[in-house]
């Protein structure tokens, strides 16, 4: 994988979790069980999101406090 160029466009890791509502570690969680997709890294190997990540973990936030399972979101997203 090429490192690419941090944008004004980009979020880290903690801008994405701020911006989504929700933590860190769910972040990584959701994204290494395939519900984010897979964030392009830096040339200092950071995590760097853009707004479709963001809105997909607010998708996924807010169904889970609607009661769906993480299998059912997987689903919905297909």
């Amino acid at each position: 994988m090429n490192p690419k160029k941090f944008t004004p466009q980009d979020f880290t890791i903690g801008h994405m979790a701020v911006a989504s509502g929700c933590n860190v570690q769910t972040v990584r969680y959701y994204e290494q069980i395939g519900i984010l997709p897979v964030a392009a890294r830096s040339e200092g190997n950071q995590r760097l999101y853009n707004q479709s990540h963001v809105d997909r973990a607010r998708f996924v936030r807010r169904s889970r406090e609607l009661g769906f399972s993480l299998d059912q979101i997987r689903e919905l997203l297909k």
